[in-house]
């Protein structure tokens, strides 16, 4: 499914308010900080967005611990046929974290009416395929572009379409003035205990082995 061209001029998106206080758990490398952005130029669907010819950093998190995990750690598991296994050692250097915002956050709404109002579809921009990165990473720019200066997106998860998935942008959301790191949910390696009981009940969930 080719991913249409950014309509000009784009329509004003509608927008969602992530409310201060509202949690945003993500999983990321063991040598980031919870509240770290990540700040590859590797592409993914919204990214690279850049400013100014300088890569604007990212931080991806999700409402729901099996939204972040599925947009992570079973990203890439086939829905059906071979292959639907993960690698435990692969986990070693995956951790769980959770941050607040101290702010209310603008963020584009990429779901339910916002797509109406943008002219496309949830399956044209969220489950195209990685080879249509690059056509949705333009539309990535074209929102960060915009003249409301948004702090982000959030749309449905394609990997688990009950939970929202939210991108921040490093030049509108401060990782130290807007974002806490919750202290009542520290930081938890998905290789062991905890951690790893969570990846296990998703994993048995949708029947998924964890291999080693």
């Amino acid at each position: 499914m080719r991913v249409p061209d950014v309509p000009n001029p784009l329509p004003d998106p509608l927008e969602s308010i992530w409310s201060a206080g509202t949690a945003i758990i993500r999983c990321h490398s063991v040598k980031m900080g919870a509240n770290e952005f990540n700040t590859s130029n590797a592409s993914r669907r919204f990214r690279p967005v850049t400013a100014n010819g300088v890569i604007v950093s990212s931080l991806y998190g999700s409402d729901l611990v099996k939204g972040a995990l599925s947009e992570t750690v079973f990203h890439d598991v086939p829905v059906r046929g071979r292959g639907r296994r993960v690698q435990h050692k692969t986990l070693v250097t995956i951790i769980r974290s959770t941050v607040i915002p101290k702010r209310d956050l603008r963020l584009v709404r990429l779901h339910g009416s916002g797509l109406g109002r943008l002219g496309i579809t949830h399956g044209e921009l969220i489950e195209s395929s990685s080879r249509q990165y690059p056509r949705t990473a333009a539309w990535g720019q074209a929102l960060y572009d915009h003249a409301a200066n948004y702090d982000g997106l959030v749309w449905r998860s394609r990997q688990f379409n009950d939970s929202y998935a939210v991108m921040l942008w490093g030049t509108r959301v401060d990782r130290f003035n807007d974002l806490d790191i919750d202290e009542q949910s520290p930081p938890l390696s998905l290789y062991a205990g905890p951690g790893y009981d969570e990846v296990q009940e998703l994993a048995a969930e949708r029947e998924i082995t964890v291999v080693g």
